[in-house]
């Protein structure tokens, strides 16, 4: 990428983890801190993420100095550009894991969890792994690992953490 496309980019970039370390940090320190309990304050569940969060943030503000010492604030927005972006495969890949995470958040609790993530991992490896121009019976070998990885890591991780953390799982 050019050096001024990519001081746009971490323009972007910048306010997007300054405004997402912020966010993390606000929730975290919502979360309970039990000091009603007798628990020692820095204990809390909220503590870690604050940190990283406000690293985060910290990190977004350096690489926001950054791009607007060198003038990447100018973003020139064109309709054909932004039709331009949405015809890369590295966007239509991000808006698949986006579609497909807010989909598996939405329907969490709703559905068993060993069903759900199966399907949510079956169906993000077929997402990356299926070729469209190629035939289906050609790729049948991409079904039968995406069904196995599926299968093996939603179940490992509900059984982790049903037996092993004796946390149940929605």
């Amino acid at each position: 990428m050019e050096p001024q496309r990519m001081d746009k980019a971490d323009f972007i970039t910048a306010l997007f983890l300054s405004i997402f370390g912020l966010a993390i940090v606000i929730v975290s320190l919502r979360m309970p801190d039990f000091r009603n309990l007798g628990a020692n304050p820095y204990s809390a569940p909220g503590i870690v993420p604050a940190v990283l969060g406000a690293i985060l943030s910290i990190l977004g503000m350096v690489l926001l100095i950054r791009s607007i010492s060198r003038k990447g604030y100018y973003l020139n927005f064109s309709f054909s550009g932004i039709l331009f972006l949405f015809k890369q495969s590295s966007i239509k890949r991000l808006l698949i894991a986006a579609v497909l995470s807010l989909l598996y958040v939405a329907l969490l609790g709703k559905i068993h969890y060993f069903i759900l993530s199966f399907s949510y991992i079956f169906i993000f490896i077929l997402a990356y792994e299926f070729n469209l121009k190629e035939r289906i019976l050609r790729q049948k070998s991409n079904f039968i690992i995406a069904f196995l990885e599926a299968f093996l890591i939603a179940g490992s991780i509900a059984l982790v953490f049903q037996y092993l953390f004796l946390v149940r799982l929605p």
